[in-house]
């Protein structure tokens, strides 16, 4: 929907009442394929914990950023967990997963990220839990940024050797969010200038020392070791494939953080331009 746009309630409430009670069976793929908006496919992922099992749908592919935006995810597990357990297990998850996506950096209505537990399988190591409800969250996560309005790529951003997780996250964050590298990914450019400026945006983070700051997009470095032409136009063929990495090591610390988005295209302009006409 649109902002300020209120819905149509009358044909709200009759689809409400026509939904048949108890509900029909359980389809994670219906529920995620009923939930989209500007989505282009659904998005499931399952996982397994000891005899219990974690299954999440989400949808989301703008507006998203700082913390979930127009993102609405549901995850259930037949585990056994007290609620306060499962709570804190989640947040930890999410702050690594949800709350480090950004398709746009914009905001809006009705974040959402739940998790409902009815213990039927029994208690399964928390461990092994919160590994399962991570890697549930990580594939959703990577399906939202790389669905992402206009999206070509699935952008990461490693960033390690960082003084505390916040420092992490926000040069991270700094980085994805970035317009021209977003549209370097975009155009396959292995642009490092546009990185190292993006870094450069953190003015308050005093103890980044850019002699010692190194610079990977996937396993090549790219700063301070120079390349020559011929190697930068061999790695436009990896920047040119679905899935970008770029990596920083700042050496201020040991903290580190993954944040995900996707490349900036002339269709996401076209998309969001033309959007309510």
């Amino acid at each position: 929907g649109v902002i300020g746009r209120r819905y149509p309630m009358d044909r709200m409430r009759s689809g409400l009442d026509s939904i048949p009670q108890p509900l029909p069976g359980t389809d994670a793929l219906a529920v995620a394929t009923a939930m989209m908006t500007t989505d282009t496919h659904p998005k499931v992922e399952r996982a397994a914990a000891g005899a219990a099992t974690v299954v999440g749908v989400a949808k989301g592919v703008g507006m998203i950023e700082p913390d979930m935006a127009t993102m609405l995810t549901m995850l259930y597990t037949d585990a056994g967990i007290t609620a306060d357990d499962l709570d804190a297990m989640f947040r930890r998850v999410v702050a690594r997963t949800f709350n480090s996506l950004s398709v746009d950096t914009d905001t809006s209505t009705s974040d959402t990220a739940l998790i409902l537990a009815n213990g039927t399988a029994g208690p399964v190591d928390h461990a092994e839990l919160e590994a399962a409800i991570e890697w549930v969250c990580v594939g959703l996560t990577r399906q939202l940024a790389s669905d992402g309005e206009g999206a070509t790529k699935l952008l990461l951003v490693d960033v390690t050797g960082a003084r505390d997780d916040d420092q992490a996250k926000r040069v991270a964050k700094m980085i994805v969010n970035s317009p021209l590298v977003k549209t370097a990914v975009h155009g396959a450019d292995p642009n490092w200038g546009r990185v190292v400026m993006a870094i450069g945006k953190c003015s308050d983070d005093t103890d980044i020392d850019q002699e010692r700051v190194v610079i990977r997009f996937g396993d090549t470095e790219v700063y301070p070791r120079l390349l020559d032409d011929d190697a930068l136009a061999g790695l436009s063929s990896y920047m040119s494939a679905d899935h970008v990495v770029i990596h920083v090591s700042l050496q201020t610390g040991d903290a580190e953080a993954t944040v995900y988005g996707c490349d900036l295209s002339d269709e996401y302009v076209r998309f969001n331009a033309d959007y309510t006409t």
